[in-house]
Formats: C-alpha cells, sequence, structure tokens
C-alpha cells in the first residue's frame, strides 16, 4: 500500500508518486468503517482518540445509560446518534462495527450481542470475568462469522514488534524463561485514584471487575509477552494473591474492595519454559524492575512504556567472551521504519490493525482473541492455585473455571436480560 498519511515538507512531488493509487486501493482506503460505541466511560475517550487518526473509521453513535454523560461525550466528539438503549444502536444497518467499553463482567454478554446482531466487534480488555466466559465467547465469534478483536495495546508497541522479530530470527538462542512485571506503587482504582471522571467503584468489586489488578493492568504485560513468545502451549501454573494493605476508611465509604491489588504467579509451559508473573495496583517497595525474555544467547528487557512515550528495547548477550547490552530506541527509528515500510501504519496500535482488516486494507490480523484467551487462561490458573494451596494443571483451569458474567442489568429504564 502507499505511503498515505506521510509526506516530508517541500516534497511533494515525491509524495505525489507515492500516492498514485490503482482503482482497487483507492476503493480500499475510501471503505469508511461506520462504529458504534457502547459505554462512554474513561477508555472510551482513549479510544475515541485514536479512531481519529484512522482516516476511515467514523464513529456515528454512541450508547450510555447516562443521558447527560452521553449527551456530553457526544458534544465532545461530534458523535450525531445517542442512545440509553444499546439494543436500539444494534438495530441500525448502517453500522459495521461495534466497540464495547464497560466494566469487565459485561463485556461477554455485550460482545455476543453485537456479534449476533451481526456487527463486528471490538472490545475492551480483560476479554472477560473469567476463562470459562472468554472460551465461550471465542468459541461463538468462531462460528458467527463477524470479526472479535480485544483490546491489548502492547501487541503493537514497536518494542513488541522488534523483540518478537529478535526471538523469531534467533537473537535469542533457545529461550527457557521469562518474566511479566507491571508495577503500581499506590493506584487502585477508586481507592488511590479516584474522581468520577476517572475510576468508578466497579472497578473493586467481583460483581463488576471479576478481579483485581492481574486483569486490569496484567492482561497488557502478560499478553506482550506470550506475544513475542509466539503464544506458547500452557502446562501448570502456581501462585498467590493479596489485598493485604488496606486503605483510608474515608476512601472505602460506600464501597466494597473484593479484588487483588497484587498478584503473584509462576507458570510452565510447553518445552521447558518458565514464565513469572508479578502485577501490583499496590506495593510497599520503590522499583520491582521490568518484563524481561532470556535465552542461551541473548536476553531482552522490556520497559514497559506507553504508545505516546519513547520507547526502548534492551538486548544482551556475550560479543567476543564479553558481557555487552545495546539499547534499542524506537523514536527516531519508527519515522524511518514508515517511510520504509508504510504498512506499518496499520499496525500503530490495535484499533489502526482491526479498521485496516476489516476494511481490506492488509489481508490478516493478529488473533487478539486467542491470546486474550490465553491470557485469560494463565491468569485463572493464579487465582486457582492460590484457593487450592497448590500447583494447578492447564486441564483443571479449564475444567473449574466458572462463569461470573452479568446475566440480567439493572439500569434506570428496567433490566436487561443477557441470554447465553
Amino acid at each position: 500500500m502507499p505511503a498515505v498519511g506521510f509526506q516530508m515538507p517541500g516534497d511533494e512531488g515525491f509524495a505525489e508518486e507515492k500516492l498514485r493509487l490503482t482503482k482497487n486501493e483507492e476503493e480500499l482506503l475510501l471503505k469508511e468503517i461506520r462504529v458504534g460505541i457502547i459505554g462512554t466511560g474513561m477508555i472510551s475517550h482513549t479510544h475515541m482518540q485514536r479512531y481519529a487518526k484512522i482516516p476511515n473509521a467514523k464513529v456515528v453513535a454512541a450508547c450510555d445509560l447516562n443521558q447527560e454523560k452521553l449527551d456530553a461525550w457526544r458534544a465532545q466528539y461530534g458523535v450525531e446518534s445517542g442512545y440509553t438503549d444499546y439494543r436500539e444502536l444494534l438495530k441500525r444497518d448502517d453500522i459495521d462495527a461495534v466497540d464495547v467499553c464497560l466494566h469487565n463482567n459485561l463485556h461477554v454478554p455485550m460482545a455476543l450481542e453485537v456479534l449476533k446482531a451481526g456487527k463486528h466487534c471490538y472490545c475492551e480488555k480483560p476479554m472477560a470475568g473469567s476463562y470459562a466466559d472468554a472460551k465461550f465467547l471465542y468459541d461463538f465469534a468462531k462460528t458467527c462469522g463477524k470479526e472479535l478483536s480485544i483490546h491489548l495495546e502492547a501487541l503493537f508497541f514497536p518494542q513488541s514488534r522488534v523483540a518478537k522479530e529478535m526471538i523469531d530470527n534467533g537473537a535469542l538462542g533457545k529461550v527457557y524463561h521469562a518474566r511479566s512485571v507491571g508495577y503500581r506503587r499506590r493506584m487502585r482504582p477508586g481507592l488511590d485514584i479516584t474522581g468520577p471522571a476517572l475510576f468508578q467503584p466497579e472497578f473493586l468489586t467481583a460483581e463488576y471487575a471479576g478481579h483485581g489488578a492481574l486483569y486490569d493492568m496484567g492482561v497488557y504485560h502478560i499478553s506482550q509477552i506470550l506475544y513475542i513468545l509466539g503464544i506458547p502451549k500452557l502446562e501448570r501454573v502456581s501462585g498467590m494473591t493479596y489485598q493485604e494493605i488496606g486503605a483510608d476508611p474515608r476512601a472505602l465509604e460506600g464501597k466494597k474492595f473484593e479484588v487483588e491489588e497484587l498478584g503473584l504467579g509462576f507458570a510452565k509451559y510447553e518445552n521447558g519454559l518458565t514464565l513469572d508473573i508479578l502485577e501490583s495496583w499496590a506495593i510497599h517497595m520503590d522499583d520491582i524492575g521490568d518484563s524481561f525474555v532470556v535465552g542461551t544467547k541473548g536476553g531482552l528487557r522490556l520497559p514497559y512504556q506507553l504508545e505516546y512515550q519513547d520507547q526502548v528495547l534492551k538486548y544482551m548477550n556475550l560479543v567476543n567472551g564479553q558481557t555487552t547490552e545495546a539499547e534499542i530506541r524506537f523514536d527516531e527509528n519508527e519515522e524511518i521504519n514508515r517511510t520504509i515500510d508504510p504498512n506499518l501504519f496499520y499496525n500503530v496500535n490495535d484499533q489502526a490493525h482491526w479498521i485496516a482488516y476489516l476494511s481490506g486494507q492488509i489481508p490478516e490480523r493478529i488473533d487478539t482473541a486467542w491470546l486474550a484467551l490465553q491470557t485469560m487462561l494463565v491468569s485463572e490458573g493464579i487465582f486457582l492455585s492460590g484457593k487450592l494451596g497448590r500447583e494447578v494443571t492447564v486441564d483443571e483451569i479449564e475444567a473449574m473455571s466458572e462463569s461470573n458474567a452479568i446475566r440480567v442489568q439493572k439500569t434506570p429504564y428496567g433490566s436487561f436480560q443477557y441470554d447465553f
């Protein structure tokens, strides 16, 4: 595909040549994907900022139970239609895809409604509140003829792309261990991070969130490591979760705090590969370190930085018998890389990747739903191991996982019944 959206100042002739399209390419480029959004809370603003940078994505409708919030949201983004009943949005024939921005245990019920309505579905992370629910959604999506994508932003970091390429090309030799790390010293949603525009108390409840730190932020870090490792097959897991620090009674007033603030795990995968996991919302420690991958020939350290930050990747190995460390930077390199390979535009984030696939601009995409499911599997293994007080097998995790998705949602407009 041509270098759409990349033009060097003062070099209009070059840009014109690069933008010369075939008729088929013009049709693909101009194929608009019309999107509806269900849920106008905090994360929806991040999604909208990304859609604004995707030329052929147009958000045409939104739904939220809070009419006042919905109206303000629509005014902010210039979205033409709004609904307080998601079923009215799903009836529209002119909507191609729906973006689900709800609490964890509403992801599966709403995603199923979207797919049943004949729309493609992009859903916030985590995939569900339990492995059982996530597996049900994944299996259904494979039978309905529509695309399901889960928001896993770290897969599309240049850090992840280059790390995977290095591992696949043998720069690390045989990989035998990895670490997934997510660190917050004191940032529990609704307790240490507050405010109506930020985090609601539902983040802390088993009913809506399912779990805490592992599902909220761990999904980013675990999925990143599993992705660059080629999504290995899980065999066994041990782990524990904690909620020990406590909170100011004034912050807890009127709230339930039912989920973990710290999750720890050790997972064994096929061919002897192991993975240790640490994910904290709150911990009395100043620095935990970074995620990493090590092999027989080298190692990679992956400091977790958001897409708008200057990302780095650190590579350690031996050169002439001497320990060596190289820092790979992406701030300037990515501009050069996108000039050489314009298709990287379609991997700038998961929403751009999804829209590009739906509009036919790329022939295949990363199966984020499968990766999200495998992330759920190891995370649920940690919870089950802690509950049983022993290591658990993958067969036990799959057999003992139970649905905790919301079937009946009470609203100011009556109850929504989700049938599955």
